[in-house]
């Protein structure tokens, strides 16, 4: 059985799953519960399941897709982010595994709303009940479930599901995530990986759903010692790029966007002023979209598909 292991990008992202280096009509390291393949949608290599009925052990065991983890950090970054193609609008439950007690460390909902379309979904784990259960390690397999763990899964066999880029989304220093660190613990040069923004989005624990608002220039800025110098974030993706609560907590510190250029002060509104430029979410300057991907275009986030 394949151990798909997380890896880092250039930017030191985390990367749970990505079609795009699996062989195709494989598995791609997912357990046998739906029939998981590799397969290419529009010249995109992606996972297909198919919901099968129960033709042995746990009831419903083959509604989901299971993915080994290895040791991933859900604990240290924010967010979990995924793209997913069903044919109906629903609400897509992920489930963590945790070690030790063989037991669900905690589930995550958000609603697929675009019916035969690739959508984005945005799971939080930094925030909930049990969020306290979600560990540094130990959180060994990541079930997706598209029509949840009810008798909605049953009553939707046969159905295809398509999965593709599976990922922790936060800032990171030093390849850990933010929330590892205690606040005003980070001084001197600090250089940032990951991803920086803010936002809003609907998420749901225990059937409520929930408006979380993140921020991740103000976390950043509670991590910063008020003595910290330089914050080099040229090797991060960001959008709504908003750096006035870091150089209100550091007046001195000095913030580095791009590699060859340093910003001491900022226009009033604290953001980039540039237009029509385009990222990749490494950080990477791009000269256009043609790719298959999700971009930061003047400080926000724009998918092509």
């Amino acid at each position: 059985m394949a151990m798909a292991m997380a890896t880092m990008t250039a930017s030191a992202q985390v990367v749970l799953w990505d079609g795009e280096d699996k062989d195709i009509n494989t598995d791609g390291g997912f357990w046998n519960r739906a029939d998981p393949t590799v397969v290419e949608d529009n010249g995109n290599k992606c996972l297909k399941i198919t919901l099968k009925d129960n033709p042995g052990g746990w009831d419903k065991e083959h509604c989901n897709a299971a993915l080994p983890l290895g040791d991933v950090d859900f604990k240290a970054l924010r967010r979990m982010t995924l793209r997913i193609k069903m044919s109906a609008n629903h609400n897509v439950l992920v489930k963590l595994v945790k070690d030790g007690d063989g037991g669900y460390a905690t589930g995550r909902w958000f609603w697929c709303g675009e019916a035969d379309q690739w959508n984005i979904l945005t799971f939080e784990f930094a925030a909930g009940p049990d969020s306290e259960r979600i560990t540094d390690t130990g959180n060994t397999v990541l079930e997706i479930w598209p029509f949840e763990d009810g008798n909605d899964a049953l009553n939707n066999v046969g159905q295809t599901i398509y999965i593709d880029d599976i990922k922790m989304e936060g800032t990171m220093v030093d390849g850990k995530g933010i929330l590892a660190y205690a606040d005003n613990s980070l001084t001197g040069e600090v250089v940032v990986t990951g991803v920086i923004g803010k936002g809003n989005y609907q998420c749901t624990w225990n059937g409520d759903w929930h408006s979380e608002a993140y921020n991740d220039y103000a976390l950043l800025a509670a991590k910063l010692a008020p003595t910290a110098t330089k914050l080099n974030v040229s090797g991060a993706a960001r959008w709504d790029e908003d750096w006035d609560v870091i150089k209100a907590k550091c007046p001195g510190i000095e913030v580095v966007v791009e590699e060859a250029s340093a910003i001491s002060t900022l226009p009033s509104s604290g953001r980039s002023q540039e237009s029509n430029v385009v990222y990749s979410l490494s950080g990477q300057r791009r000269a256009n979209m043609h790719s298959k991907g999700i971009y930061i275009v003047n400080g926000r986030k724009s998918a092509v598909r």
